[in-house]
Formats: C-alpha cells, sequence, structure tokens
C-alpha cells in the first residue's frame, strides 16, 4: 500500500466497527468481502453500520471492474473509474482506482505519468491513442455534462473500437 492510500485508510467519519470487534452478521460479511491479506475496504468498514449493504456493494463492484467477462481490460476499467473520482473531487476513490490502475497497467513510470496528466489536466496533450482519448472524452462528459450526452458520443466510441458491451462497461 503507499503512502497516498495509507493517508484514506481512516477515512469515514462515521463510527466504522473494525474487523476485530465484528460480530454475527458483520463478521461472516466482512469475511466474504475480506482481501486475502484479511483486511476489509475502508468502504465496506463504513458500512458497518448496515452489513446487508455490505456483499451488494461489493458484488456491483465486482461485476464492474473485475468480472473476466468484461470486454475492457482491468487497467483501463481502473483508469476511467480514476478519472471519474479525479472530477468529482473524490481523493478516496481516486487513491484506491489510481493503486489498482498501476497495479494492472504493470509499467509504474507510465502509469504516473498518466495519472499525474489526469490530475492536472494535460492528457489532452499526452495521450495520442485513440481509443485511450475517446473513452476519457467520453468519461469526462459523462461525468460533468451528463444531460448533454447523445448517440453521437456513442458512436465516437464505436469509431475507435468500442462494443456495445464495451461502452455499456463504461457507462457504470
Amino acid at each position: 500500500m503507499s503512502e497516498e492510500a495509507k493517508k484514506v485508510k481512516n477515512a469515514a467519519w462515521v463510527k466504522t466497527i473494525p474487523t476485530c470487534e465484528a460480530r454475527g452478521k458483520l463478521a461472516r460479511t466482512y469475511a466474504v468481502v475480506a482481501n486475502d491479506a484479511g483486511e476489509v475496504e475502508n468502504l465496506y468498514l463504513a458500512m458497518s453500520q448496515t452489513p446487508e449493504a455490505i456483499e451488494p456493494a461489493n458484488a456491483h463492484y465486482l461485476a464492474l471492474l473485475h468480472n473476466p467477462d468484461s470486454p475492457l481490460e482491468p487497467w483501463l476499467a481502473e483508469l476511467v473509474s480514476t478519472y471519474v473520482a479525479i472530477l468529482c473531487d473524490c481523493e478516496y476513490a481516486r487513491i484506491c482506482h489510481g493503486e489498482n490502475y498501476r497495479q494492472y497497467y504493470g509499467d509504474g513510470d507510465k502509469s504516473e505519468k498518466m495519472l499525474a496528466a489526469l490530475m492536472d489536466g494535460s492528457w489532452r496533450d499526452a495521450v495520442q491513442d485513440r481509443r485511450l482519448r475517446a473513452a476519457l472524452v467520453y468519461t469526462e462528459k459523462l461525468t460533468l455534462n451528463p444531460a448533454e450526452m447523445t448517440g453521437e458520443d456513442i458512436e465516437s466510441l464505436r469509431k475507435v473500437g468500442f462494443d456495445d458491451k464495451g461502452i455499456s462497461a463504461e457507462l457504470r
């Protein structure tokens, strides 16, 4: 975990129930959503007052971002999620999805440059790949101006190789 990720580890402002204090349904739910190291994401700790919401939220997350049937490369799905977080000024999601993007992309220097370009707004100059550029343009418009979306926005994604399944995966 990076130093930046450690900053948001305790980002919830509501009372959370740590894994060591969880009992009954919450303990069973934490066991389902814990990572290989037995850690539960802060997002799910923040939901600890309503354990019934945790598993559906985790299933939704996995279906969108970690679905082996997704036509989007995992790095692209995480990069899109990171960009949405940046546009919405959500530090927690930016850091978490940014960490995932770095991991999936695999090239530390290139991923750091991409994340920096998204953060400072210079990505339009940095991104030469037409498919990636189209995905980011679409993501930005859908996030900031959803009422302005048209069928032409979808067509611009098709023109660079996205199929409808990939487009719907990006619509999340």
